[in-house]
């Protein structure tokens, strides 16, 4: 009698290499538009395994064990098996309502993958690993003022205390990849992999300590809507 040992691992796509997933999605995040109503994700498998796949939406930050936790999204399908060396189209269909909008709504789809294990490697101990991917939803109502590529240019900058305070006035969130300030020549790191959410004020903490603000130099690497770094500097 074989015994089968079943471990999950997280990936959250947000531009990272992924290659440990067998079953890859692409690009990095979902744009959905008010007016598209449903969007189609692409999924592929360049493995010589089937996997088992499930699919699911969650509005918050951990994703929680019951599949499809959102009651704004349906997808189809939701559980599949996918073959080797295969593509598979999912749809996602919005269905919810009272929705913000002035600003976007974030959300995450997530795929387990799990894979199928032939007869002749069913004799032995194995150790299988059900990986989930999580990418980005971002609902865009279509009466956002402003452009997303310009977002990055609205946030207001100021120190409180050690920390940096910044503020978003806009309806977009803005996706930083890395955050530094440039003070005499010396580059301070503000923050990593982080974002700022529409409406709303964060707080980062430099690596050292920031006196004044005035007369220095923020480089910000934001990700646009296609999943592309984007550098942008900024004179205080």
């Amino acid at each position: 009698m074989y015994k089968l040992f079943i471990f999950s691992i997280l990936f959250i796509l947000s531009g990272i290499n992924t290659a440990s997933a067998s079953v890859v999605m692409t690009g990095t995040r979902v744009i959905f538009p008010e007016q598209a109503k449903e969007k189609t994700v692409q999924l592929r498998n360049p493995d010589n395994k089937a996997y088992l796949l499930q699919m699911q939406i969650d509005d918050h930050e951990e994703i929680k064990e019951k599949a499809d936790s959102s009651s704004s999204f349906i997808i189809t399908p939701q559980i599949f098996r996918m073959e080797p060396n295969s593509g598979q189209s999912v749809r996602i269909k919005y269905i919810g309502d009272n929705l913000p909008q002035d600003r976007e709504t974030i959300f995450y789809f997530s795929f387990s993958q799990l894979p199928l294990l032939k007869k002749n490697e069913q004799a032995a101990n194995q150790l299988v690993l059900a990986v989930t991917s999580r990418v980005k939803i971002f609902y865009r109502p279509k009466g956002i003022a402003g452009a997303p590529a310009d977002a990055v240019k609205a946030l207001r900058f100021s120190l409180d205390g050690k920390r940096i305070k910044v503020s978003n006035p806009t309806g977009y969130h803005v996706v930083v990849r890395k955050a530094s300030l440039l003070v005499n020549g010396r580059e301070i790191t503000l923050a990593d992999s982080t974002l700022v959410a529409p409406k709303k004020e964060t707080e980062w903490t430099p690596s050292a300590s920031v006196s004044r603000l005035a007369g220095s130099q923020l480089r910000l690497v934001v990700v646009n809507d296609y999943g592309v770094d984007n550098v942008n500097t900024i004179n205080l």
